[in-house]
């Protein structure tokens, strides 16, 4: 007597086999569907022909000429399958489409998951855990390659001269060379624009912080739309090459010294003892409310350390008048803009993605990743604004305008 079947006992059946023998119904599923897209392939590939194998007609479109083997990331696993080739021209292959459409959703991801720093030696293993399927360091390395184009895209769009405010500074990365491990800056320029909105607007691999480097960095933005023309304020630590190239490229806009840099020179010339008093006595300075005020506390600071502290009270003196041109800005804008701080957060970030990673192989490996890093920044920054910068702030700064 035959048992009559039905949907739920099919899928019992399905069921019980798969508890005994989910490896193996894994593996004939994979190889199932690998035939039957190869199956797919054939007949596509005998419709563009128009003849068969060997076959001589009038009607042949095209020869055969062997095939290769591609794999595809599907959702049932690695697919391994032979691809055919013609000798006149290449083919598509519509059964390949949503194979396709998968893999670039796994790519994507791929992508994704290399920005946020994610190894390629760990990548096959977090992609085994997601998808079920291990995926190789040199697959990830390959998604990785073909970013180049997107990176180069980058470096030469058109700039919009809507910035405020702008923070230059370099990150040291390391990447390998025939000579060994070879250290270099990251050239970066951040902006806060007009209307509060944050963006990393560029970057470039250079082999110093020279005044050529960073001239050289600075004329590719001006070239590109950044002429400075809207700029109030540049902020910058205290590189004399990029101090002198600035004086070629943007001399008409006001620099801006950061405050936390020149702190930690004033600390250099001073024993440790003297950090908790001489030093935080000197910040008092920036935290007046105006630059007169500002101007009364440093030389009360000046005439209690100089008799004590003589190379200290030099260093601050000789950039006194660069340390207080944030005074120039919006009463709410000062805080940000008189150090590099917002452009230090970015290095923190960039520090904490690349650790993992040790050196870079190459200068392109390292502009790779540091566009990846500040393309996700930018993305997260692209719909909000700094709150000073917001309506009701430039309400309230105009009701102190007019107070005043």
């Amino acid at each position: 007597m035959h048992t009559q079947l039905t949907e739920a006992s099919v899928h019992e059946k399905l069921q019980e086999f798969y508890k005994f023998f989910p490896e193996k119904l894994e593996e004939a599923v994979e190889e199932t569907t690998a035939h039957l897209l190869e199956m797919l392939l054939k007949e596509e590939i005998d419709l563009q022909v128009d003849a068969g194998r060997y076959e001589r007609n009038e009607s042949r479109k095209a020869h055969r000429n062997g095939h290769y083997v591609r794999d595809l990331i599907s959702h049932h696993g690695l697919l391994r399958i032979r691809v055919p080739r013609l000798r006149e021209h290449g083919v598509e292959f519509a059964s390949l489409a949503r194979y396709r459409r998968y893999s670039g959703e796994v790519a994507e991801l791929i992508r994704g998951l290399f920005f946020a720093g994610v190894s390629t030696r760990k990548m096959g293993l977090v992609m085994e855990h997601l998808l079920g399927t291990r995926v190789s360091a040199q697959m990830v390395s390959r998604i990785a390659q073909q970013m180049d184009t997107e990176v180069r895209l980058y470096h030469a769009r058109k700039l919009a001269d809507d910035y405020r405010y702008l923070f230059l500074d370099g990150i040291v990365q390391s990447e390998h060379g025939l000579g060994g491990g070879l250290r270099g800056p990251v050239l970066v320029a951040y902006g806060i624009t007009r209307d509060g909105r944050r963006e990393v607007i560029d970057h470039m691999r250079a082999g110093s912080e020279s005044e050529n480097a960073w001239e050289g960095f600075l004329n590719n933005l001006y070239r590109r739309g950044l002429t400075g023309d809207r700029l109030d304020l540049i902020v910058a630590d205290g590189c004399r090459g990029l101090w002198n190239a600035l004086e070629r490229v943007y001399p008409g806009v006001p620099r801006q010294l950061c405050w936390a840099h020149k702190i930690r020179n004033i600390q250099e010339k001073l024993p440790k003892k003297a950090w908790a008093t001489c030093a935080e006595e000197a910040k008092e300075i920036y935290r007046q409310e105006t630059k007169d005020d500002a101007a009364d506390s440093y030389f009360a600071w000046e005439r209690r350390w100089r008799s004590v502290y003589p190379d200290a009270v030099k260093c601050l003196r000789r950039d006194i008048d660069k340390l207080l041109l944030f005074h120039l800005c919006p009463k709410q804008h000062r805080t940000t803009v008189r150090t590099t701080n917002p452009i230090e957060r970015l290095f923190r970030e960039v520090r904490r993605r690349t650790r993992p990673m040790g050196s870079f192989t190459n200068s392109k490996s390292v502009d790779r990743i540091t566009y990846g890093i500040f393309w996700i920044i930018n993305k997260h920054w692209e719909a909000t604004r700094l709150a000073t910068f917001t309506q009701k702030s430039r309400r309230h700064q105009h009701e102190i305008w007019c107070n005043d």
